[in-house]
C-alpha cells in the first residue's frame, strides 16, 4: 500500500470485536447485578424480655373477717374473687390468706374460736395489705369495741409494720340494721380515724340489701351476694396494692 499503513489482518478485527463485547457483557452485569443477601445478626443469647424484666413479687394479702367474709362450700367468697381480678389483666399475683369464722369480731369469738387480733396473730406477719372485715357479732358497748378494734389495728400494724390496712365496717341485710350493728359500724369507724386506717361503711352504702345478696338464713351471702361485696371492696383494695418490685 502505497503512503500508508498496511491493512490489519482479519484476526486483529476479530480481536477487538470481541474485546468491545467483553467490555459491554460486563458493563452489563456490572449495572444488572442483583443486591447482595440481607445481613441479619444472630439473636443475642440472654437479652429476652422474659430473661430481663424481673417477673412482679406476689402482693401477700391477709384478709380477716366475720361470716360475711365465709362463703358456702362451692362458692368463691369476695376475697378470692378480689384476688383473682387484682391479679387479672397484668396485675401482680396475690398471694392471699383468709382468717375468717362465722361469730367472730373484734371482741367476741364462735365458741372454740377467735377474736380478729387472735386470727390475725396467728396468720403471721409481713403482710403487704391487711383487710379486716366486720364485725356484725360485737353485741357490745361503743368504748369496748372501739379499744378492741384499735388494738386489733395497731397489733396487726406492728406484725407488718409496711402493710396497708383497710378496715370494712360491719354489713346487715336490712335497713335499718338494728341498733347495735350500728353502735359497731361506728365503734369501728372511731377506731381506724384514731389509727389512720382506710375505713369503708357498708350500712352507709345499704350493701348486702335486697334480694338475692343474702340467703334463707337472712345472714349468709349468696354467690350473688360475694360477688357484690367483691365488686364493691376491690376499688377500695387495688389502691393499696403497692408497685411491682
Amino acid at each position: 500500500m502505497v503512503g500508508g499503513l498496511p491493512p490489519a489482518p482479519r484476526w486483529a478485527w476479530a480481536v477487538m470485536v470481541l474485546g468491545v463485547l467483553a467490555v459491554a457483557a460486563l458493563a452489563f452485569l456490572l449495572v444488572n447485578r442483583p443486591p447482595p443477601p440481607g445481613f441479619t445478626a444472630p439473636a443475642a443469647a440472654g437479652l429476652g424480655t422474659a430473661e430481663t424484666a424481673a417477673a412482679a413479687a406476689p402482693v401477700r394479702m391477709l384478709v380477716v373477717g366475720d361470716g360475711t367474709t365465709v362463703a358456702p362450700e362451692g362458692v368463691p367468697a369476695w376475697p378470692q374473687l378480689v384476688a383473682e381480678e387484682i391479679s387479672g389483666e397484668g396485675g401482680r399475683p396475690v398471694e392471699l390468706t383468709v382468717a375468717a369464722a362465722d361469730g367472730s369480731g373484734y371482741l367476741v369469738a364462735p365458741p372454740d374460736g377467735q377474736t380478729f387480733a387472735q386470727l390475725a396473730e396467728g396468720a403471721g406477719g409481713d403482710w403487704d395489705v391487711v383487710v379486716l372485715s366486720g364485725s356484725r357479732d360485737d353485741n357490745a358497748a361503743f368504748p369496748d369495741v372501739q379499744a378492741a378494734a384499735q388494738q386489733t389495728i395497731e397489733a396487726v400494724r406492728a406484725a407488718s409494720p409496711d402493710a396497708a390496712l383497710l378496715a370494712v365496717g360491719p354489713a346487715w341485710p336490712e335497713i335499718p340494721a338494728p341498733g347495735y350493728v350500728q353502735t359497731d359500724r361506728d365503734a369501728v369507724a372511731a377506731a381506724a380515724e384514731a389509727t389512720g386506717t382506710t375505713f369503708a361503711d357498708p350500712l352507709a352504702q345499704t350493701w348486702l340489701t335486697g334480694p338475692g345478696p343474702v340467703g334463707d338464713d337472712g345472714e349468709t351471702p349468696t354467690e350473688e351476694g360475694h360477688r357484690f361485696l367483691a365488686d364493691q371492696i376491690r376499688p377500695l383494695v387495688e389502691p393499696l396494692v403497692p408497685a411491682g418490685g
